[in-house]
């Protein structure tokens, strides 16, 4: 007899906003028009705002890894899936 597969129903995406094409490459490229509409301030690498925000999400993902002794940083880095974890190597193994 055979287990009964059940899945989630998902709900079928929504048509895009503004009529772009849906991207089917690998990673979160699709994004919803209210992501689109945050995006839409020009931030400046040097703005007080952009830093405090900056500095605020620095702290909060070095707290979800406990480092209570204060040993570790965390530096935002922009790029590639494959950038990200060249740069994790680099960061995470001793030679």
């Amino acid at each position: 007899m055979r287990a009964e597969t059940k899945f989630a129903a998902t709900k079928p995406l929504d048509a895009p906003a503004l009529g772009e094409p849906y991207l089917l490459t690998p990673g979160p490229l699709t994004t919803s028009y209210a992501v689109k509409q945050a995006m839409l301030r020009d931030w400046g690498s040097w703005d007080g705002d952009f830093r405090a925000m900056t500095a605020d999400l620095r702290r909060r993902l070095l707290a979800l890894t406990g480092d209570a002794r204060d040993e570790f940083d965390c530096v935002p880095m922009q790029g590639s899936g494959s950038f990200c974890v060249e740069a994790m190597l680099g960061s995470f193994v001793q030679i």
